[in-house]
């Protein structure tokens, strides 16, 4: 073997060269940078949402693109400058594996002739160059590794922009699709109000008839005239004209049957429907006031507020509705034209089938009439006036009367033996007036008779009533919710579930009067208290203020307090079903 040159230990390329600096502050500051940036993330998304990413979209690219562009220049440096950087780090410039076998010689050769420096030296050497090889192609990797993660992490991130893009346009599609709808329900509306228009297109064949018919009555009344000028008295003439203020038909005496038949058969012909409701409501004071109050509304705030909870005035929204359950303002006119032609007894057209349900009659006056057994279910008599009417064992089921005035009326039932004719009969079983769903709220009812009747859950809200009775009559589950009672009687009724919640009286033992006439076992008392209150809060409702004045309370009763019962158990969960008790 040949004799190998000694190695010199402080030779650059043999001997002493610099140390190795250690490579964990890379790791570690690389460590520290992903860390630092994933934080960075979390809180922009936690504290920002999924907006500001869409937002700094732009922002968010141009990092990673510069990210990118660092590593990638990173990479080319270190490529073309590797030979001067590691010599600088390890004192060594090549590290192929090729370069590996002289050091690997030169440690065996030293160890043979156990040449410790030399083996030293060479060992030194070796170590160097593979650490050199070692970092060069770590270095290599993170610059492949962060770049391939890099660009994963941008398309990543671009899917998930596009995600959120979709999610946006979604959202924007959803919102689309929600007016789509609502307008789809807006024609729909249409396309029903067009339907029920159709029908009050057809019923106005109806209203011709109604026209003929009245002409009809025009001529009866002529004839009515001058057979009451023929009849009356002698020493008390009546002029034919003076015969024409106060006209009554005799519908047995004056009207032909072909004429009764015409007019029944009109009234069968004109069909309930639901119309557009009248914004305006030329017959109602309250209604006439609110738009006359429209001008000073936003001047006069509070003052509109509490005009508009006492006439109880709603806000409207400019577009027509139809109304909320079908009616017949056929039959209405029909009532009217029979009214106003001095008609009052109208048991014989009841009797020939004529039918006034669903008569859609708000506003009108009826005075002085005979309605006995006719059928009115459905009706609408909404802020009538109705004094002196005889509904007795009339049809009555859901009819409305709110914020009507009802003054000496009969809704009482009747034996068939006081029936009028063509209905009575020898019989001295009760025939009970239906008024089963009627509504009362906001009446004034006065010197009013509902005894015998036969009127479950009936609504009186807010109503008054005044020397009225219900002597006799099932009431069951009926409210007088915030109702005002004056000279008021349920002697013998069934009150099982009526709800007096509210009701204002002037007698500190009405609530033992109520509980003492009722038939036993339907009034639990035990739910009820009775408390005074002003006699002012007891006249607040729309119905007290039209009808009573505290001179009037003092006058009939001596008091210049109210009471006020309050209704303080439920109804259902208090009923035991070993009691018997129904009330």
């Amino acid at each position: 073997m040949p004799d190998l040159p000694p190695i010199d230990p402080e030779a650059p390329e043999n001997g002493a060269f610099p140390e190795p600096p250690s490579s964990k502050w890379l790791s570690s500051a690389f460590g520290l940078l992903v860390f630092g940036f994933g934080i960075a993330a979390g809180v922009l998304l936690s504290f920002s949402g999924t907006a500001a990413l869409e937002g700094s979209a732009s922002f968010v690219v141009t990092v990673f693109l510069s990210a990118i562009f660092i590593l990638t220049l990173v990479g080319v440096v270190a490529y073309f400058l590797r030979g001067p950087i590691l010599r600088f780090l390890f004192g060594v410039a090549t590290t192929q594996v090729e370069t590996f076998a002289n050091p690997l010689a030169d440690v065996a050769d030293a160890a043979l002739i156990k040449d410790f420096n030399r083996m030293s030296a060479a060992t030194r050497h070796l170590v160097q160059m593979t650490l050199a090889r070692y970092a060069w192609l770590s270095t290599r990797r993170w610059i492949v590794a962060s770049l391939t993660g890099l660009i994963a992490a941008m398309a990543a991130l671009a899917g998930t922009a596009l995600l959120f893009r979709q999610n946006e346009l979604i959202a924007v599609q959803t919102d689309l699709l929600r007016v789509q709808n609502e307008r789809v329900s807006e024609q729909n509306d249409l396309l029903r109000q067009e339907v029920e228009l159709a029908e009050a297109a057809r019923n106005a064949a109806v209203a011709d008839q109604i026209t003929d018919i009245a002409a009809l009555l025009g001529g009866v009344l002529d004839k009515t005239a001058k057979r009451m000028a023929a009849e009356a008295p002698a020493d008390a003439p009546i002029t034919e004209d003076a015969a024409r203020l106060v006209p009554v038909i005799n519908p047995y005496l004056d009207i032909d049957p072909a004429v009764l038949m015409r007019i029944t058969a009109a009234s069968r012909a004109a069909k309930p429907y639901r119309f557009l409701e009248q914004p305006l409501r030329a017959h109602d004071p309250g209604d006439k006031f609110r738009v006359a109050m429209q001008s000073r509304r936003a001047e006069l705030p509070v003052t509109y507020g509490r005009m508009q909870q006492a006439y109880g005035w709603g806000e409207t929204s400019g577009v027509a509705q139809l109304i909320d359950r079908p009616a017949s303002p056929e039959r209405g006119q029909l009532i009217e034209t029979l009214t106003r032609a001095g008609l009052r007894d109208y048991e014989l057209l009841g009797f020939y089938g004529l039918d006034l349900s669903f008569a859609y009659a708000e506003d009108i006056q009826l005075f002085g009439l005979s309605m006995q057994g006719l059928m009115l279910s459905y009706a609408n008599f909404d802020r009538a006036q109705i004094i002196g009417v005889d509904f007795a064992t009339a049809a009555l089921e859901n009819t409305r009367f709110r914020r009507a005035q009802i003054g000496d009326t009969q809704f009482r039932g009747l034996p068939y033996s006081q029936l009028k004719a063509p209905r009575n009969a020898p019989d001295d079983a009760i025939s009970p007036t239906a008024l089963s769903g009627a509504d009362f709220t906001e009446a004034v009812i006065t010197n009013t008779d509902f005894s015998r009747l036969n009127g479950g859950a009936m609504t009186f809200d807010g109503a008054t009533l005044i020397d009225s009775r219900f002597d006799g009559a099932a009431l069951g589950a009926t409210r007088f919710n915030g109702a005002t009672f004056l000279g008021v009687s349920f002697a013998g009724s069934d009150l099982s579930s009526v709800d007096f919640d509210g009701v204002f009286v002037f007698d500190a033992g009405a609530l033992d009067q109520i509980a003492a006439g009722a038939v036993p076992g339907t009034f639990r008392a035990d739910r009820y208290e009775i408390a005074p209150v002003d006699l002012v809060q007891a006249l607040g409702s729309y119905s007290a203020t039209i009808s009573l004045s505290p001179a009037m309370i003092e006058g009939r009763t001596g008091a210049t307090d109210a009471w006020q019962i309050r209704r303080v158990k439920p109804f259902e969960d208090l009923v035991s079903e070993t009691d018997g008790d129904a009330g």
